[in-house]
């Protein structure tokens, strides 16, 4: 059993005006590495989970000005993050801003279950293996942030990742910005396969297949006015042999220098069934 770090959000703000909710409960962790090694290569995962609940709100207005303190004027600066990582539903988000009017929005939403073991079974017959990794830990993670800027500069980064999915902006150098994204991201279930040959010394991995059940919705209409920076990655489930990594099935970049209406959104889904299905653990990626 290895210790797979969660950490929730956090924020450093001084501003003018601040509304500030937070609601976390949470129990039964989980987590656990699996390592399956041959003469030749070496598979494994590693996987974590919590039993929680968090909801975090939060709305700022006000002024980026200078301070006084102790006779002396402190530059007006502001900045902020939010991180969260729950069984592989990740969100990170950065902002710095200068001098200037500044006002922004946001909600998280985290609920995860770990109730439900986790199971590994290998097997070996007729010289071959193939072990399987079953996980039923769901998990699901929104987020949504409204942001407003004119001032002397500010930068706005966000990242979305669901199990090697990944969506995401860097708004940079902007001295007017606005900014309204959403974040919706589900886990179901996880299957892993791995397949191999186990006649020693020649005993290899042939195969491996990394399987979530998930769904991830990304979505952001922003005016920049510096440079606008996006990205995105859907990921194949079956491995590459020589190094165990698994590549991505598509992925793209775009970047905007100047002033720009942009509207994005993105859609990712996979689905591996492995037990007669049942009604959803929670609805996921609906509006509201």
């Amino acid at each position: 059993m290895i210790f797979n770090k969660i950490e929730t959000d956090r924020v450093c703000i001084v501003i003018a005006s601040l509304l500030l909710s937070v609601l976390i409960l949470s129990a039964n962790a989980e987590r656990i590495t699996t390592t399956v090694g041959t003469n030749n290569t070496d598979w494994s995962i590693a996987r974590q989970s919590d039993s929680i609940k968090f909801d975090y709100s939060q709305y700022v207005q006000g002024s980026i000005s200078p301070v006084e303190y102790r006779g002396r004027s402190l530059e007006p600066y502001h900045s902020s993050y939010e991180e969260v990582d729950v069984n592989d539903l990740r969100l990170r988000a950065r902002t710095s801003a200068r001098k200037g009017d500044y006002a922004s929005e946001g909600l998280i939403l985290l609920r995860a279950d770990s109730a439900n073991s986790s199971e590994f079974v290998l097997s070996i017959e007729n010289g071959t293996f193939i072990g399987e990794f079953i996980e039923e830990w769901p998990a699901i993670l929104r987020s949504s942030k409204s942001l407003r800027y004119s001032g002397q500069g500010i930068n706005s980064l966000e990242y979305a990742g669901n199990n090697l999915d990944y969506a995401g902006s860097s708004l940079l150098y902007n001295n007017e910005l606005s900014k309204d994204s959403g974040i919706d991201m589900l886990l179901t279930r996880m299957n892993a396969t791995v397949r191999g040959i186990s006649l020693s010394p020649n005993d290899t991995v042939l195969s491996a297949q990394f399987m979530p059940t998930k769904e991830t919705y990304y979505s952001i209409t922003t005016s920049s006015t510096g440079i606008a920076d996006f990205k995105y990655g859907f990921f194949s489930p079956n491995a590459g042999l020589k190094k165990s990594i698994y590549p991505m099935a598509s992925e793209g970049e775009e970047r905007y220098y100047g002033d720009y209406n942009i509207s994005r959104s993105i859609h990712m889904k996979s689905d591996f069934p492995r037990y007669e299905e049942e009604d959803d653990w929670i609805s996921c990626c609906s509006a509201g």
